[in-house]
């Protein structure tokens, strides 16, 4: 771009080249801030993948687990509570 060409306008010219400048400048900043989000995200992502995963993992068996547990209390607890079975008496 010939900013001489811009600046033969005079007060236009300014203008426009304040535009251009505070365009490139907005244009860049966001990039850049765009580029740091990004960044930010793939180092969250890395750490929910690392970390949160096994941990999510290791309550998830935990719960499997004590549900296994309580299965098998609740069957033992009717088992003990059931009333006893008579034995059948053969006919005469």
């Amino acid at each position: 771009m010939d900013i001489g060409a811009l600046a033969q306008y005079g007060v236009l010219g300014i203008f426009s080249i304040l535009l251009i400048v505070f365009a490139r400048t907005s244009y860049r900043r966001e990039t850049d801030r765009a580029d740091r989000l990004e960044a930010e995200n793939v180092k969250l992502n890395d750490f929910i993948r690392k970390e949160v995963v096994v941990v999510l993992s290791a309550a998830t068996r935990a719960l499997e687990d004590n549900a296994t547990l309580l299965t098998s209390l609740v069957r033992e607890r009717e088992d003990f509570m059931s009333p006893p079975k008579r034995a059948r008496r053969e006919g005469p």
